[in-house]
């Protein structure tokens, strides 16, 4: 299991370390920890080439202190640990090495909690997020007044899944069942069946009807039976299906009621053009969110040739 752990030297980067420790790989893990320097001189080399080269020994110095504390905290989960402190922007940086090591997780800490900080979750954290080839866990601690969580703030009790059934959604529950987990953490999977508009169209047709009823029953069938999976590891799992036509706002709304901790989500990829236009369902609840986030990208990796055409098509979990 490789793994990259992104830090900043921020709060927010220590609160990510914090929560790596507390998952536990049912395989071994090697550790990479990478700081992004900077790299002033690509957009200004003549105002900073006097003042530039001491204060990246600087910031180096004070990176690799940190790395130090890092590694030190990480150390009985992983069989190896390497530190990386490189000048250079930080999405190029760390998805250069990602890549580089061919990572299977990369680990980021998350900035704000309000739902302007939420929705400007950081152009790095997000960029990584959006961009990586492989699974990505953004962090995002409780705030730091919820006295009530300090203790747990570092841990997933209450872990929401986003599911519809098909191999991106099935293959995150794959990833996150890679783990072992306390037998009382609680798991909820959540199904968003659509809603046609019948504002756009003629009228509440018949066959629009049972084609909506139809859609509800499959995705509940496939829900619960990856309930009678789970609950046989993890005994607290509740399968929850519900109608609604914006499957982000539903992740994140009940992620915020259940008071979850982490929020999985299946990400199959997008067009350019559909980002652009409408933003994925995994993009929506990165941003919204009020908790910390798994993407997976596991199914990219694990190719699985029983697969069939309607895999292809998302319901919307794993947009």
């Amino acid at each position: 299991m490789k793994v990259l752990l992104a830090t900043d030297c921020s709060q927010q980067a220590a609160a990510a370390a914090k929560f790596l420790r507390s998952l536990k790989f049912t395989e071994p893990m090697s550790l990479t920890i990478i700081t992004a320097l900077g790299d002033p001189y690509g957009s200004s080399p003549e105002s900073t080439q006097h003042w530039f080269p001491e204060l990246l020994r600087q910031e180096r110095a004070r990176a690799e202190v940190h790395q130090a504390d890092m590694a030190k905290l990480l150390r009985e989960r992983c069989t190896r640990i390497d530190t990386i402190c490189r000048p250079g922007h930080p999405v190029k940086v760390v998805l250069g090495e990602a890549k580089d090591l061919d990572c299977d997780l990369i680990v980021i800490g998350a900035r704000g909690h309000s739902f302007f900080g939420r929705l400007l979750i950081g152009s790095v954290s997000d960029s990584i997020a959006t961009h990586a080839k492989c699974s990505v866990l953004v962090v995002r601690p409780p705030e730091e007044e919820d006295s009530q969580r300090d203790a747990d703030a570092s841990k997933a009790n209450r872990i929401l899944i986003g599911y519809d059934s098909s191999k991106a959604s099935r293959d995150a529950v794959e990833e996150l069942m890679a783990l072992d987990w306390q037998a009382d953490t609680e798991v909820e999977l959540l199904s968003v069946a659509p809603i046609y508009d019948y504002l756009l169209g003629n009228g509440l047709s018949t066959a629009a009807i049972a084609n909506e009823e139809e859609i509800f029953k499959e995705m509940k069938q496939g829900g619960d039976q990856m309930k009678d999976r789970l609950i046989k590891k993890l005994p607290k799992t509740q399968s929850v299906i519900i109608h609604d036509q914006r499957v982000g706002d539903a992740i994140a709304d009940l992620a915020d009621k259940s008071d979850s901790d982490l929020v999985v989500v299946g990400d199959s990829g997008h067009s350019l053009l559909d980002d652009f236009l409408l933003g994925s369902t995994t993009k929506y609840v990165l941003r919204h969110a009020p908790c910390s986030v798994w993407i997976s990208r596991h199914h990219r990796t694990n190719p699985d040739p029983d697969t069939t055409a309607a895999d292809a098509v998302s319901n919307g979990t794993s947009e």
